[in-house]
This record gives C-alpha cells, sequence and structure tokens, in this order.
C-alpha cells in the first residue's frame, strides 16, 4: 500500500517542479539572447531544487503522522513509511543541497512543521531525516554528518518516534548521533562521534561524550572583571611583577623563572585577557620590549 502512494506523490512533486522549471526555460529560450537563455537555464535549475524542497516540505506537513511511541498499528507503520520515502526522495535530488544554506533551509522545516531557529546552522544535508520531531533553538551547530534522529528500531520488529529537543546556543560535533526522547539544554556540547541513546536529558552547560554518550565535564563560562582604563595600567604592572601569586594559572610552577622572561610575558598576557576581558593585539607586542608601555600600545 505504501508504494503506490508514496509513487503518486514522488511523481506529482517532480511534475509540478519540471513544469515550473520548463516554463521558465521556454519564456527565456523565446528572447533569442544567449545571454538571457543561459540565465534562464541558471534560474529554471534553481527553480527546479525550490519546487522540490517546498513542494515536498508542504507534503510533509499535510501528510498525516503517526503517534509517538512504539508502532503498534499498520495504520501508523504506513503513514512512517510514507514520511520516510518521501525524504528519501528529497535527499535523492539536487534540492538536498539547498538545505544546508539558511534561506531555503529555515522555510522548508518551517513549512514541514519543524521549530528550528533560523540562526541554527547545519553543516550536512542529511542530518535531519525526521523533520516534524525536532526542536532546535537558536545559534545551534550541528556539525558535518551529525544525525538527529526521530525515529530507531531496537530491534528488527519495533520502531520508536520520539521528539528531540535542542536547546539555544548548543554545539552538536561531526559524525554524532542523536537518538529519539533526547532533551539538550542551552549551551551544551555534544563531542564528535559522540551517541545519546534514547531518552537521554543533557541538562545546560554539560560536555557529553562517548558511546554510549555520558557527562564529561562542564562547559566554563568566563565572566571577566571589569576594570577602568585607569586601573588596566596598575592591573598590568602587578600581573608583569608576579604579585598575584594562586589567582594566576600555573604561575606557581614558573615562579623560578625570570620574570621578565618572554615565557613569562606571554602567560601574564593570556592572563590578562582571561581575567579582566581585554584583548592585547599580538602582531603589535615586542618581545625583545617587554614594559607596562609596551602591552598599552599594544592594546585593543
Amino acid at each position: 500500500m505504501g508504494f503506490p502512494i508514496n509513487l503518486t506523490i514522488e511523481l506529482l512533486i517532480n511534475f509540478l517542479s519540471v513544469f515550473i522549471s520548463v516554463n521558465i526555460l521556454v519564456y527565456f529560450y523565446d528572447t533569442g539572447n544567449i545571454a538571457l537563455i543561459t540565465l534562464g537555464v541558471i534560474l529554471a535549475y534553481y527553480t527546479y531544487c525550490l519546487s522540490i524542497l517546498f513542494l515536498g516540505a508542504l507534503a510533509i506537513r499535510l501528510l498525516p503522522k503517526p503517534g509517538l511511541g512504539y508502532i503498534s498499528t499498520k495504520s501508523d507503520n504506513l503513514k512512517f513509511q510514507i514520511h520516510s520515502a518521501l525524504n528519501k526522495m528529497i535527499r535523492r535530488t539536487p534540492a538536498r543541497w539547498l538545505i544546508i544554506f539558511p534561506f531555503p533551509a529555515y522555510w522548508f522545516y518551517k513549512l514541514a512543521g519543524a521549530r528550528i531557529a533560523s540562526s541554527a546552522f547545519q553543516s550536512s544535508p542529511d542530518s535531519i531525516p525526521d523533520v516534524y520531531l525536532v526542536r532546535i533553538g537558536k545559534n545551534t551547530l550541528l556539525g558535518w554528518n551529525s544525525s538527529i534522529f526521530g525515529h530507531c528500531s531496537p530491534d528488527s520488529a519495533t520502531t520508536l518516534l520520539g521528539k528531540v529537543a535542542i536547546g539555544d546556543d548548543v554545539l552538536i560535533g561531526a559524525e554524532s548521533i542523536i537518538w529519539p526522547n533526547v532533551i539538550i539544554g542551552d549551551g551544551a556540547i555534544v563531542q564528535n562521534k559522540a551517541v545519546v541513546v534514547p531518552g537521554t536529558i543533557i541538562p545546560k552547560g554539560e560536555v557529553w561524550g562517548g558511546m554510549p554518550a555520558r557527562k564529561i565535564g562542564e562547559v566554563r563560562r568566563n565572566v571577566s572583571k571589569k576594570i577602568d582604563k585607569e586601573q588596566i595600567a596598575e592591573k598590568i604592572s602587578e600581573v608583569m611583577a608576579n604579585q598575584l601569586g594562586d589567582t594566576m594559572d600555573n604561575l606557581n610552577a614558573a615562579s623560578q623563572e625570570n620574570t621578565n622572561s618572554p615565557q613569562h610575558w606571554l602567560r601574564c598576557i593570556k592572563y590578562l585577557e582571561k581575567e579582566y576581558g581585554l584583548f592585547f593585539d599580538r602582531t603589535k607586542i615586542n618581545l625583545d620590549e617587554r614594559s607596562v608601555q609596551a602591552l598599552m600600545k599594544a592594546l585593543s
């Protein structure tokens, strides 16, 4: 039953896309201008891809969807098969490469029923096969060949459907896999090639990795201490004089080294940038001239 339905939908989408593109091409061809005909070929090809994308998204939006959880009825199984085949059809065409660009991708997902922020970015066109089951927040990055699945098959006879919710400012590493019923909090990081199993909840700001993925750390948020311009020279002088003791990373280990050595100065520069939110232009730093005045000149 699923095959004739999918074949009909695929043929209809392709027919309409080709029809629109051919009409554009004929219009430009009738001008007899080589430049305009060339432009018409480009526009016709691009329009064909856009038509595939948006007609496919409209079909995903309008077609009935299976219920969440384990598929237990023939009706839900048929609905799932139709959606899966439609997704594969879209990604068999040249339209698949438009999915990685913000303009077509955002409207494709929005029309298909997914809740994906316009500032979210995916590096691979195949990252989100179950578009209507995925929610992705702002400024989230999906690395190359990462996969966000709304379905999985624990065994050959069972299919589980579930939603995936990814928050804002999340980094999903390359070739990682996110399975259904997963929640990833704001600012979290999933490392490369990690496998996040169904039902996992990753709190915000945590770093997860491995197979299966587990917590391996937390995202360090650097809150810089604000200082006035009048205090900058004083703070630089204090740090360079090695007067801050344990507050500097690894400074005790380097306490025996010459405080006027290039290595010590580079370490101090990094500390100043991290602790006070300063930025020194490395192209303006001359390590042969190690003075507060020289660093002030390099301060951006």
